[in-house]
């Protein structure tokens, strides 16, 4: 508990955001190994700029005054505007991560499922966890400001500084429509979380659910659906559904897990710190498995140092926001 607290009093916030956000969304995710995500070029060019945006992202909603809802809709903004406005993936039929997938649900110049996916994980990994654990560490300025306006104005500008590095790297065009309605999309989940009330939906009774089962909840819907959409098609496509059919089970499979969260969270108004960490160990619980399994199939690349590294952290936070939230034994007298 005390490293944590020192490490809360020697570095700002703001700063911790910045590191947490590449570090969930390109290494604990294994997108990138551990010595390709050390390398400085590598870092500054594919993984800082995610730091930016959830860096933007909470701070709009607190300067809004706004609530999760609002971070939700920003998170998928996000999601939006890397892939298809920065990288261009999901607009790509060649992307060379696609694999089988290019054939399953490439249609109409998207790949579908792929791109329902990524924004699944930017939202889940990229934004929420980031900015969940960032809180945690530093809960005692969870609702402050925690960049000035000209650091907020360079992360706007680092973020769409991005375009550039990506599209030398690969430069397929996707036709002027396709990425005109990306726009449109990022400005319409803009709009509607600024205009948003803090409070979308009526506070009422929690159901005092174990953190353990939000946990559970997250692990599996996290599990369900990078298995279903990416590892199973690699392994045997022939005998998947249509693409819509999983398209239309992915999106049911996220909105059960939130209707669940919501219902046991009282709508956001009844749980804690301990629920909220719950969470985000489920939804790591995948990438830190899948970690292990990376380095004993592929050679090793330093995955598992960072499953153990990951590991540990979380149980390191768990450990402080237990004894942070444990009620005080009663006064003698």
């Amino acid at each position: 508990m005390n490293r944590i607290r020192r490490l809360s009093q020697r570095i700002t916030p703001g700063v911790a955001l910045l590191f947490l956000a590449p570090i969930f969304g390109e290494l604990v995710s294994a997108h990138q190994s551990l010595f390709e995500f050390l390398n400085p070029l590598s870092f500054v060019l594919t993984a800082l700029p995610y730091g930016f945006g959830a860096i933007i992202c909470r701070e709009l909603v607190v300067r809004w005054g706004k609530g999760w809802f609002s971070l939700v809709l920003l998170g998928i903004a996000y999601g939006i505007y890397e892939e298809a406005i920065v990288a261009r993936s999901i607009w790509d039929p060649d992307w060379a991560e696609l694999g089988p997938l290019r054939d399953y649900t490439y249609w109409q110049g998207l790949t579908w499922t792929y791109a329902e996916v990524l924004i699944h994980f930017h939202l889940t990994i990229s934004i929420i966890c980031s900015v969940v654990v960032a809180e945690i560490l530093f809960y005692d300025q969870r609702r402050d400001s925690w960049v000035n306006n000209r650091q907020l104005k360079w992360c706007f500008v680092g973020l769409a500084l991005w375009i550039l590095p990506l599209w030398v790297f690969n430069p397929f065009v996707p036709p002027p429509g396709s990425l005109a309605l990306a726009g449109l999309a990022i400005a319409g989940l803009v709009y509607a979380a600024w205009r948003l009330p803090a409070q979308v939906f009526p506070a009422r009774a929690g159901t005092s659910t174990r953190p353990l089962w939000y946990g559970v909840v997250a692990a599996v819907s996290m599990t369900v659906v990078f298995v279903g959409v990416f590892m199973l098609p690699e392994e045997n496509p022939s005998w998947l559904p249509p693409w819509p059919v999983t398209f239309i089970l992915v999106a049911v499979l996220d909105a059960l897990a939130f209707w669940v969260i919501l219902r046991w969270s009282g709508n956001g108004t009844t749980w804690d710190d301990r629920h909220k960490l719950a969470l985000v160990i489920g939804m790591l619980a995948f990438f830190i498995l899948f970690n292990v399994l990376r380095d004993l199939e592929e050679g090793f690349g330093g995955s598992i140092f960072v499953a153990i590294g990951t590991a540990w952290g979380l149980r390191k936070l768990w450990i402080h926001t237990q004894m942070r939230l444990r009620p005080l034994p009663p006064s003698p007298g």
